[in-house]
């Protein structure tokens, strides 16, 4: 009977001091999401770039040569991200620039939010061609969901 008298008089003691609970100090999903889009936007924007730029007669090395020298940590990784897309813009010319942008742009998405890292094109090519040729190498909604589909269907790289 003392244990139980104890433990009610401390659990009211506790209750009738506790201090509000603190919102936990994580960042918040939607502020996230937000920032993701600004640094994936960037990632996006050079794949367009890059292809406009090979599209104008400009050599891989030359373009290659306007974007700071590869990190070697992950924290510089939109540095890496930009010249994945100059090189990929190089490699496969047949892959239509709104191919190669949505590929980035989830890839970037999926690595922002996920902490992974995702594989390169190369890795997902002939699934993305496939996209390509079913909805066509223009623009389009029904393009990027299908490229999406194929970079969330993808193993992230350890």
């Amino acid at each position: 009977m003392k244990r139980v008298s104890f433990l009610l008089s401390t659990l009211f003691m506790v209750i009738a001091h506790a201090q509000p609970l603190e919102r936990w100090l994580l960042p918040d999903p939607d502020e996230m999401v937000k920032a993701s889009n600004v640094l994936c936007l960037d990632q996006a924007k050079a794949t367009l770039v890059a292809g406009s730029l090979r599209a104008q007669g400009r050599s891989r090395d030359e373009v290659l040569s306007l974007l700071p020298e590869a990190p070697k940590a992950m924290s510089l990784r939109v540095v890496s991200a930009m010249r994945e897309s100059v090189e990929d813009a190089f490699d496969f010319p047949s892959l239509s620039l709104y191919a190669q942008y949505a590929f980035r742009s989830e890839a970037c998405f999926r690595e922002t939010l996920g902490g992974v890292r995702m594989p390169r094109l190369a890795t997902v090519r002939p699934q993305v061609e496939k996209c390509q040729q079913a909805h066509g190498p223009e623009k389009s909604s029904a393009l990027f969901q299908c490229v999406r589909a194929v970079v969330r269907s993808a193993e992230p790289q350890l």
